[in-house]
């Protein structure tokens, strides 16, 4: 069998890297103004970009919906396990129910 202790790098194809090179070359040139424009435009396009991949699958009745957890729920869930940890000695067979 192949061994996996080994990381591999990810290789781009040739234009990809042509297209990562030549936006590294203008990124050496912008201010750090430039650069934050330049990249809120890139999640922008990819926020368009997925928003038209949604519309597609909904085109096709598939549903691909999830929420995200917010940091304050994030802070709720480690807070309700750190309780539920404190009681644990109490009571092993309670679970931590994140919401």
């Amino acid at each position: 069998m192949e061994s996996f202790s080994e990381p591999r790098e990810f290789e781009l194809p040739l234009e990809f890297q042509f297209a990562m090179r030549k936006a590294e070359l203008q990124a050496d040139e912008m201010c750090w103004e430039q650069l934050h424009s330049a990249l809120l435009n890139l999640y922008y396009q990819r926020l368009m970009e997925w928003q038209a991949v949604r519309e597609i699958l909904a085109g096709e009745n598939i549903d691909l919906t999830f929420e995200v957890p917010t940091n304050l729920e994030l802070e709720e869930l480690a807070a309700a396990c750190m309780f539920a940890s404190d009681d644990e000695d109490d009571e092993e067979d309670e679970d931590c129910v994140p919401f």
